[in-house]
């Protein structure tokens, strides 16, 4: 929408034409012409704060999914699926453009467009179903930015495990390469540092033996009771990031439900 720019000094006439004349929105500037307030018609007002409630109840990830079994299902977890829409394929979508037509997505018809499409979902598909045997898949996961505006959800790219809800995600590189994490599917980081995939994936096989009523999709580090929180800690130093260390004992599983109500504990154990 059009927007009338009024210096700091000339505020009371910004308002006073806004009250008495057309509701055209004004924004006041300071000495460095930087807003700090703007004058805006109640209902725009109404409109722009439903609208970014709208955007924020999108990015949640719904209760219907409480009695989900764990696992990747980008047709649930997308916050914008829908039946005709199973992945974001979107940001595929102009890039395909250029390298199929040499033309702007905007340029192309509807029958060029479609092709961009289903190219840009079969390229999904093959990172999901991942032919190659990587056992890389997209992940929905919660951000955790603390410039966003509230809880969101992004796509991450990790490796799957035979855990239900773990996965193996490169987190680093140092002068000694890559470092891969643990993360749950909530996208909360268990821990890093691991130098082989393979290390990590033994941790992971481990947590999944020690902590079997984890429900890894939806585990944040509230979720922990002491017990577990022990037993989380006692795995990490046993399939360390360096190797198994054989001078640690084989943690004991807790077969505790989780998480117990009332019983929370600081489970995250970065390196």
């Amino acid at each position: 929408m059009t927007q009338i720019g009024f210096d700091l000094k000339d505020a009371h006439e910004a308002l006073d034409q806004f009250l008495n004349g057309e509701r055209m929105e004004r924004w006041i500037g300071d000495e460095k012409g930087h807003p700090v307030a703007y004058i805006v018609a109640a209902e725009a007002m109404d409109e722009m704060r439903n609208g970014y409630s709208e955007w924020l109840d999108s990015q949640e990830v719904h209760e219907e999914l409480a009695g989900q079994p764990a696992g990747y299902k980008p047709w649930i977890h997308s916050p914008l699926a829908t039946t005709d829409r199973l992945l974001p394929h979107e940001p595929l979508d102009e890039v395909l453009a250029h390298a199929m037509f040499q033309k702007p997505l905007g340029e192309l018809d509807e029958r060029e467009r479609d092709r961009v499409m289903y190219m840009s979902i079969a390229c999904l598909l093959r990172v999901t179903l991942d032919p190659d045997g990587q056992g890389a898949v997209p992940i929905l996961m919660r951000g955790h930015d603390e410039d966003e505006p509230g809880r969101s959800l992004r796509w991450q790219i990790a490796y799957a495990t035979g855990v239900p809800g773990l996965f193996v995600r490169v987190t680093a590189n140092s002068f000694l390469g890559e470092e891969f994490g643990i993360l749950t599917g909530s996208g909360y980081r268990l821990a890093s540092g691991w130098y082989s995939r393979e290390d990590a994936s033994a941790a992971v096989d481990a947590l999944g033996r020690v902590l079997p009523n984890a429900d890894w999709m939806r585990m944040g580090p509230g979720g922990f009771t002491p017990k577990a929180s022990a037993a989380l800690k006692a795995v990490i130093q046993r399939y360390h990031q360096f190797g198994l260390q054989d001078d640690k004992p084989e943690p004991e599983p807790v077969t505790d439900a989780m998480p117990a109500e009332g019983e929370t504990a600081k489970a995250g154990v970065s390196q």
